[in-house]
């Protein structure tokens, strides 16, 4: 294993994250004990929730430590796509502005359309710069570490349980590199399904039909690989022995994995455990603050199945400026928008925008923003007992739902019906209200949440919405 360090940007680095922030004890030397004596797997696309857990660190802290430890240049920060059919990594972006959510796979050799919410992985890897590891070069990775670790997510998992790469094992007839001009002869035995693979070095796929009587007799399969593909790249096999021969006639390296699956396909979409989601990382305020110039380019964006919006404004804001003048209103309202940017990220939040003395912000879930909003109405009463009367009133609506994550104006934003019912329903409440929707008020905990308050239903018109909605109103 090499584990030879760059000493001196190593501790000029970590030095700088020490900095950054009070983090909780000994943090840093956890860091630097993976950096330092970690094998090169364990330091190829780290995942922090992952890191959290092992090492007994808050789970917003650890994801804040990457991202910090990726601006300090500790770490490469990718955002990865993966095939929820196979694990396979189909691409993977430097940047957000890179990114796009959709993809084929040439293992299902199936289109897929990725969500925010799941299968767009955000991992980190150690800089060459800190430490050389075999995974900054898979073009010398062994067949198996290319294919098996730097290919396909390690961690999934059908949901019977099985590791994704136990199943292949079991089913897999071939898996081999081939040299540049190179040929690669396999003798193997198929049973009805389909011979299915290709070479993700190259993005080639084949798949053949087999069905049929039993042959006999060995059939023979001829395959070239020609500019990045197979030909040809489809036909019909009868179950029986085969021998395969693939030529490349390539000027680069080659490589085939090729599969028997039965007729029915897998075993069900594959589980990739607890990772660093897209929809995570846009709620937390480190990325926002760190990442300022990341967008998502094109006109479409990129969905988000499920989300929470916030919107808070202030109540007599008007007044306010016309009773202590301009410059002194507006000092307090930028006190309390820092006041409510400490709740916003204390649930896991981040806040989207401003619009005048409106706060837009999103959460993972339900209930830590329905939490900040109530944490929020303490903190402006507190806020407000030592304005001597230059009271700031706060008025609160929350929506949960799908949504478009778009560039607008030059930042990350969220468009679509949920922002609209979220801003929506936020003009219903009045001084010191929360308003929510009924999709927020039966999310799990919520209820639990809001005993002890008054809450009362109703129903109401939306501007925009075309049918009436149920929502709650919440006092104290």
């Amino acid at each position: 294993m090499n584990t030879t360090i760059n000493e001196k940007p190593l501790d000029e680095r970590l030095a700088m994250l020490e900095k950054t922030r009070a983090w909780s004890p000994r943090t840093i030397s956890k860091l630097e004990g993976l950096i330092r004596t970690g094998d090169d797997f364990s330091l190829f696309r780290i995942n922090p929730i992952k890191f959290s857990t092992e090492k007994n660190i808050p789970e917003n802290e650890a994801i804040d430590l990457f991202l910090f430890g990726s601006k300090y240049l500790l770490f490469d920060m990718n955002w990865n796509l993966i095939c929820p059919g196979c694990s396979d990594i189909v691409s993977s972006f430097r940047t957000l502005k890179t990114l796009h959510s959709h993809f084929y796979c040439n293992v299902c050799h199936v289109s897929t359309e990725a969500s925010l919410d799941d299968y767009i992985q955000i991992a980190f890897t150690i800089s060459p710069e800190i430490r050389e590891i075999a995974f900054h070069h898979p073009e010398s990775l062994s067949v198996e570490d290319y294919y098996f670790k730097y290919r396909f997510y390690s961690d999934a998992k059908y949901p019977n349980g099985l590791r994704f790469a136990d199943v292949v094992s079991k089913v897999m007839k071939c898996l081999s590199y081939i040299s540049p001009k190179g040929k690669a002869c396999f003798d193997i035995e198929v049973a009805p399904g389909f011979l299915s693979g290709g070479d993700l070095m190259n993005g080639a796929d084949v798949v053949f039909e087999i069905n049929g009587e039993t042959k006999p007799e060995k059939q023979n399969l001829s395959l070239k690989l020609m500019d990045g593909k197979f030909e040809p790249r489809s036909g019909v096999l009868s179950p029986g022995k085969v021998t395969l021969e693939i030529e490349n006639t390539m000027d680069r390296k080659g490589s085939i994995l090729l599969t028997n699956l039965p007729a029915g396909g897998g075993a069900g979409v594959l589980n990739i455990g607890n990772f660093l989601s897209g929809k995570r990382i846009l709620t937390s305020q480190t990325f926002r603050d760190l990442y300022r110039t990341e967008v998502i380019q094109g006109t479409e964006g990129i969905g988000v199945k499920d989300i929470a919006v916030r919107f808070t404004d202030l109540k007599g804001s008007t007044a306010l400026y016309d009773k202590i003048g301009d410059l002194k209103a507006f000092s307090l309202v930028r006190q309390h928008f820092d006041s409510l940017g400490k709740v916003v990220v204390k649930n896991s939040g981040a806040i989207v925008k401003t619009i005048g003395d409106a706060v837009m912000a999103t959460f993972m879930n339900p209930f830590d923003a329905v939490n900040s909003a109530i944490e929020m109405l303490k903190e402006i009463e507190e806020f407000n007992r030592g304005l001597k009367g230059k009271e700031i009133i706060l008025k609160i609506g929350i929506h949960k739902g799908h949504s478009i994550a778009v560039t607008l104006n030059d930042r990350l934003d969220y468009f679509g019906t949920t922002v609209n019912i979220a801003s929506r329903v936020q003009e219903l409440a009045d001084a010191e209200e929360i308003y929510i929707t009924e999709d927020v008020y039966s999310y799990p905990k919520v209820q639990e949440l809001l005993r002890g308050l008054n809450v009362a239903p109703e129903n109401a018109r939306l501007k925009g919405i075309h049918e009436e909605m149920k929502v709650y109103k919440i006092t104290y």
